[in-house]
């Protein structure tokens, strides 16, 4: 659904009363006044859609060079044949919940004010706007499907309509078909912690990765039996990487994360060059669905990835023609 926009009452209505003499004919009345009612129309515009749902999927603790070392083909094929690089960057510190925070709300910690990297009930939610919250007050439906409670402080109240911890892909597959949300999160949280178990690039690790794999081919039948594949576009992340049994540093391994985005017919095909950020990912999502990312978010939306023809064009909302 499109915003909806109310004419602000400026005093231009009263000004505009008093330059219509009274006696002439009421339409010059009704003219004038849908004068301006058009004219507020265009001055809001808002931005025409390429995709009706985003998914978002990260894959916690994800280093590129291990998803390339593993068994997936879903992964894979999606990277083939959508906009990538192995090369995007996490944040400083590279831990779980500063990282989601900022992929999910385009800031650094600094200014989204989560520092910590655990579950706090008094630690309250994210400080800066989340994509979930630009999503809602559009009108668009939300939710998260998450592997740590933890990510509970990115769900502020009133922005996610459904935020559960993830337990079976078919329920999240279940829930897309009933519900069709416009932006959808899916935080599998095992990549990390076999990581911390058995070592980054373990063999443990790449059989978690390739399980994570088989249930992104389980949701994209999903999607396809809803019959949205044509208007879903896909992102996939991680927040960090890791090395040894850990992570939270700067250190290349820790720092470099996947980052890929695929929607036949909207994204085109091809390695990403310039540089990008997971506080892309949040400014990214919001314009795929039409809408204006925050304008003070540190990441910026990677408009380059979209195919010749599925431009971000400014709409009159009335009409829904291209300006």
């Amino acid at each position: 659904m499109p915003e909806t926009h109310t004419v602000p009452d400026t005093g231009e209505k009263k000004k505009m009363k008093e330059r219509i003499p009274a006696g002439k004919p009421s339409f010059l009345r009704v003219l004038a006044l849908l004068s301006f009612l058009f004219c507020s129309l265009v001055s809001s515009a808002l931005l025409s859609a390429p995709a009706e749902h985003v998914i978002m999927i990260s894959l916690d603790g994800a280093r590129p060079d291990v998803i390339l070392a593993s068994n997936m083909p879903n992964t894979r094929e999606m990277s083939d044949k959508g906009a990538y690089t192995w090369w995007a960057q996490s944040i400083s510190p590279s831990s779980t919940l500063p990282a989601h925070s900022s992929m999910l709300s385009g800031s650094l910690p600094e200014k989204h004010g989560i520092t910590w990297n655990s579950w706090k009930a008094e630690g309250g939610y994210v400080l800066s706007t989340t994509c979930f919250e630009i999503a809602k007050r559009a009108g668009r439906s939300t939710s998260m499907f998450v592997g740590k409670q933890k990510l509970e402080h990115i769900s502020k109240p009133g922005t996610v309509d459904k935020f559960i911890k993830l337990d079976d892909i078919k329920s999240v597959g279940e829930y897309f078909l009933q519900n069709k949300p416009n932006l959808l999160f899916i935080h599998f949280s095992s990549p990390d912690e076999a990581g911390h178990r058995y070592g980054w690039g373990s063999q443990e690790q790449r059989m978690e990765l390739e399980k994570c794999d088989k249930n992104i081919g389980l949701l994209r039948e999903y999607v396809g039996k809803s019959g949205a594949s044509a208007v879903t576009v896909w992102i996939i992340t991680a927040d960090h990487g890791g090395h040894a049994k850990s992570h939270g540093s700067k250190d290349v391994r820790d720092m470099t994360v996947p980052w890929i985005c695929y929607g036949p017919g909207i994204i085109r095909q091809g390695q990403i060059e310039k540089p990008v950020s997971i506080c892309d990912t949040a400014a990214t999502s919001v314009s795929l669905l039409g809408l204006e990312p925050d304008i003070e978010w540190h990441g910026k939306a990677q408009l380059d990835i979209l195919m010749p023809g599925q431009t971000l064009q400014e709409i009159i909302p009335e009409t829904g023609k291209v300006k």
